[in-house]
């Protein structure tokens, strides 16, 4: 670890764990994409994080109305590189190690499948091969 401040544990609430009020609009997914301490720094050999390109393709394809996209600091398990934790009513499902803009692609692409098939639309097994439970 390269002394990132934060932990997994401190840094989201549980989407189990929110309550809505009632008449509230169901939790849309979320998808955080680390480009803090490590993630995406290419000096520390990470892949550099798309976010631009991330960025338009969600102002292209009208995403932001049924998937939030949120490029942030350091989420906390530095012990990954390019770390990415996806939000959804069913839970949290961290990712780690993408080593590929296909992987990025992916993430696209399941956020289109959201806005096409609805918020129950899981993640791609190529997605999948990446979970990890942080410590």
């Amino acid at each position: 670890m390269f002394g990132c401040p934060l932990t997994p544990t401190n840094t989201f609430a549980r989407a189990s764990e929110t309550t809505l009020p009632s008449g509230s609009e169901p939790m849309k997914p979320t998808v955080n994409i680390c480009d803090g301490c490590c993630c995406g720094r290419v000096n520390k050999s990470n892949l550099a994080v798309p976010k631009d390109e991330l960025k338009t393709l969600w102002r292209e394809h009208e995403l932001s109305k049924h998937v939030n996209l949120r490029v942030t600091s350091c989420l906390g398990p530095c012990s990954h590189a390019n770390v990415t934790l996806v939000s959804t009513k069913e839970g949290r499902t961290w990712l780690g190690g993408i080593a590929s803009e296909d992987h990025y692609h992916t993430l696209v692409d399941w956020a289109q499948n959201i806005a096409v098939n609805g918020p129950n639309h899981p993640l791609p097994d190529s997605l999948l091969a990446l979970e990890f439970t942080p410590d």
